[in-house]
């Protein structure tokens, strides 16, 4: 168990999920941060962190299939990119929620078990992230159904709160690492 670098993996690995940096060659546009890579730096994470996922190996296995399907996705945008595969990323985004939802669990015992002043602020983050993202998908389900005109804004604040949550999860994610570094040195 190493939950200084367990942490490293899962701040930086969480950042390449969020940031997307594209380049455009040839009216193709390539992301140069591909969020697979950020799901393989979790996947490691998982290595890591001994009795905190001891009981939920399934973690594991789920996060390796999402760097598998992130990667698919993601070569399919490069290599066929009028193909529509919507709806595989809408199941995508909804096994990621769920997995970052149980996998912020354990992010939460680690920082209690530090005595982290981050403790509540990630408790409140799992929270905001599952809920902002059910929200944001709901709201694109109905608007995809039936076009109802109060969609488009509860979509597009839902989506800025999803957003802004993100953001703020990263530097949590990086602030707890440096404290529990700190700690350990």
């Amino acid at each position: 168990m190493n939950i200084k670098k367990a942490l490293s993996f899962i701040a930086f690995g969480f950042m390449f999920t969020l940031i997307d940096l594209n380049l455009t060659f040839n009216g193709t546009s390539i992301n140069v941060t591909p969020d697979f890579i950020g799901w393989i730096l979790i996947f490691i994470s998982l290595g890591y962190l001994g009795d905190y996922v001891s009981d939920k190996a399934y973690l594991k296995v789920v996060a390796l299939l999402i760097a598998v399907c992130s990667a698919a996705i993601w070569l399919a945008g490069i290599v066929k990119p009028e193909i529509n595969i919507d709806i595989f990323k809408t199941i995508m985004g909804l096994v990621e929620a769920v997995f970052m939802f149980i996998f912020f669990g354990v992010i939460e015992n680690i920082a209690k078990d530090y005595n982290s002043t981050r403790t509540g602020t990630i408790t409140m983050l799992k929270w905001f992230n599952i809920c902002s993202y059910l929200i944001v998908a709901v709201v694109a389900l109905i608007y995809s159904k039936i076009k109802i005109e109060i969609a488009a804004p509860i979509f597009l604040i839902a989506g800025l709160i999803a957003l802004v949550c993100a953001i703020i999860t990263m530097f949590v994610l990086f602030g707890l690492r440096k404290e529990i570094s700190e700690k350990l040195a």
